[in-house]
């Protein structure tokens, strides 16, 4: 018998290349992926939209996951409705969101038809086009709804803008990339993360909500850690909680740091939407209940 040495090229599939695809997650660990880069540059920010079997489209920004189309639902729900539903039945009118230029935030928050005005602020003006031509389930359920305004501009920047104005908000939104760790920053979402920036929003949302995601704590400690003592110095102790969602793509829970001067936000107050797949009043109430280790992280 003739042993077979060559093999046949492999037949071209679709269009983009495939590829394995690595994410560093911390010292020697990382998380891979096989699938067809179906969009790359790098202009303000290094971008990439790969085809994945499981996980379906991906967005990643400086080689970190964005989202999932497979799971995104997860993520944008929690940063969305339970700081809204932690304030008293619609009070919450003009809503900010830094960053969120992929629009996930903005189609929760439209689903409430209380909410009069909406801004996203994103200083990367590709995402926006990106979604609409990659992600469409991204976009809410009415993409010219007149109460929603983008504006591509650096959200830092703008708020102090806002400032000058007497703009005043009831919920703001920190929807951006995770922040430098180190010397070097090359994420645009850095300022986000500053006191200069929060000493802004406390003036703009002063009585309302603010909140900011911050990383998954099982290999992001710091951020978490930082985020809170940040907010911490900003805003009164006791208005500072933190609650967590399991986003799979993202390998554990994700953190959630929100500044609340309302009465019990771990009580939902408005009535529950059936338009989500992941939200509850009942998720809402569990998602404050934290393991040991990330209380105890929290202290030091």
């Amino acid at each position: 018998m003739n042993k077979e040495i060559m093999a046949n090229a492999l037949a071209t599939e679709g269009r983009g290349v495939k590829v394995f695809f690595a994410e560093f997650v911390n010292v020697d660990y990382l998380f891979g992926y096989i699938g067809r880069i179906i969009y790359g540059e790098s202009g303000l920010q290094n971008i990439y939209i790969l085809e994945n079997s499981f996980w379906g489209k991906m967005l990643f920004i400086n080689n970190h996951l964005q989202f999932t189309s497979r799971d995104e639902f997860i993520y944008h729900e929690a940063l969305v409705h339970i700081p809204i539903q932690a304030t008293p039945e619609f009070s919450v009118k003009k809503v900010l969101i830094c960053g969120g230029g992929d629009y996930g935030a903005s189609r929760e928050v439209l689903k409430y038809p209380q909410i009069e005005e909406v801004y996203i602020v994103d200083i990367d003006p590709k995402i926006p086009k990106l979604i609409e031509e990659y992600f469409p389930e991204m976009l809410p359920e009415n993409p010219k709804d007149s109460r929603l305004k983008l504006i591509v501009a650096d959200a830092f920047e703008r708020a102090k803008k806002f400032l000058e104005e007497g703009k005043i908000f009831d919920l703001v939104i920190i929807d951006s990339t995770d922040p430098d760790i180190g010397e070097i920053t090359q994420e645009l979402s850095h300022a986000l993360f500053s006191e200069e920036f929060h000493n802004i929003l406390k003036i703009i949302c002063p009585k309302g909500v603010i909140v900011q995601q911050c990383g998954t704590p099982f290999t992001m400690k710091n951020i978490l850690q930082e985020t809170y003592k940040l907010y911490t110095k900003v805003y009164p102790k006791e208005e500072i909680f933190c609650y967590r969602a399991g986003v799979p793509s993202f390998g554990g829970d994700t953190a959630y740091i929100m500044r609340c001067p309302l009465v019990n936000p771990q009580i939902p107050k408005w009535k529950e939407l059936e338009e989500t797949k992941y939200y509850t009043h009942e998720i809402h109430r569990a998602s404050f209940i934290l393991p040991k280790f990330w209380k105890e992280a929290l202290e030091r």
